[in-house]
């Protein structure tokens, strides 16, 4: 068949009309969920799910087993659904081989799902591209990459309505800011606070006060606090991240990702651009928020001090990765560096 986008399986499955062979993976972990699940409850009659549905761990299985049940007739029913999670096709040649050879040949009445959840693969590797070449020619590839962030907030506005409470684009869009992009975990942070506001309206100050927030909306705090001079603020989240036990190299990280994020705004600013053009220049699919965060925060800050913040989190990243240094004291360091940088003063 061919690589599907979402609008296309969803219209498969709507149809009825199923191909033999799926290979279902990428960013979206929520979205790949739910259409194996529809794939499942639509394929697999409950009456006789122990005779036609069968499950495998990819880390626990072995490409033999799976396929020998792949060529079995199905019982009282259309199909025979095998589902494969995180096989790691590609550890072994002989199983891409073995893989390609049977879906150059799949049985009318089976329909194989390979679904990567948790295992990440390289979609440019030689072997993968064997594998997605097969599938296309058997069946479908679905890469279920991030929503754009105006369609969750459509998904959010809609589904607050749905659970009887009110939400306005704006504050669905603050959500995102506050507790990620990631889809299932706003939906329960939106089941929730449905259930507080019921027939209510959910309000930014009920956000703040409920919702947890994600790594990234913490660290967004703290830059905040960091370009406003505000080092009480700063040491506080530093604090509140220790607290939850979030390792350092994780913090780390996302300081260093925000601050990018801000340069790239800046420098497209001095350009004559918006973050907008940077959103298409570089993959900020889902989380376009981080660039309005960062044409926020970069406002007070310069090009040349952006640069000595980003050489300082990139000298704390090798005392981190190379020294016994403390890490929480190397954090605080760094941030005072931040904040000296911010307020235009030299540190030695």
């Amino acid at each position: 068949m061919a690589k599907l986008s979402e609008q296309q399986l969803k219209a498969q499955i709507k149809a009825g009309q199923y191909s033999n062979a799926y290979l279902i993976y990428g960013e979206e972990s929520y979205l790949k969920e739910y259409y194996v699940s529809k794939l499942r409850s639509k394929l697999i009659d409950p009456a006789f799910e122990a005779f036609n549905y069968h499950s495998f761990d990819g880390k626990d299985s072995s490409l033999d087993d799976i396929l020998k049940d792949a060529q079995m007739l199905p019982m009282m029913s259309g199909y025979n659904f095998i589902l494969v999670r995180d096989y790691p096709v590609e550890k072994s040649q002989a199983d891409i081989k073995l893989l390609c050879a049977f879906l150059d040949d799949v049985p009318e009445t089976t329909v194989l799902v390979f679904w990567y959840d948790a295992l990440e693969i390289d979609i440019k590797s030689a072997g993968w591209r064997s594998v997605e070449k097969a599938f296309d020619k058997a069946g479908a590839c679905v890469n279920l990459e991030k929503r754009r962030e105006s369609d969750v907030v459509k998904l959010l506005v809609n589904g607050a309505k749905k659970r009887g409470s009110v939400l306005t684009s704006e504050n669905a869009s603050y959500l995102i800011s506050v507790s990620g992009n990631d889809m299932k975990t706003l939906l329960n942070e939106l089941d929730k606070l449905s259930n507080y506001c019921s027939n209510a309206e959910i309000t930014k100050q009920i956000i703040d006060n409920m919702a947890v927030k994600s790594l990234q909306a913490r660290v967004y705090d703290l830059s905040k606090a960091i370009v406003a001079g505000k080092s009480d603020n700063a040491y506080e989240v530093i604090d509140t991240l220790f607290t939850l036990k979030t390792e350092p190299v994780i913090i780390l990280s996302a300081i260093s990702g925000v601050y990018v994020d801000m340069y790239r705004v800046k420098c497209a600013k001095a350009a004559g651009l918006s973050y907008d053009d940077v959103s298409k220049h570089y993959n900020y699919r889902g989380r376009e928020f981080a660039l309005k965060n960062a044409s926020r925060d970069c406002a007070l800050l310069t090009q040349q001090q952006l640069r000595e913040s980003l050489d300082a989190i990139l000298n704390a990243d090798l005392k981190m990765k190379s020294t016994a240094v403390d890490k929480r004291l190397l954090l605080e360091e760094l941030t005072a560096k931040l904040l000296l940088i911010a307020r235009e003063a030299m540190y030695a």
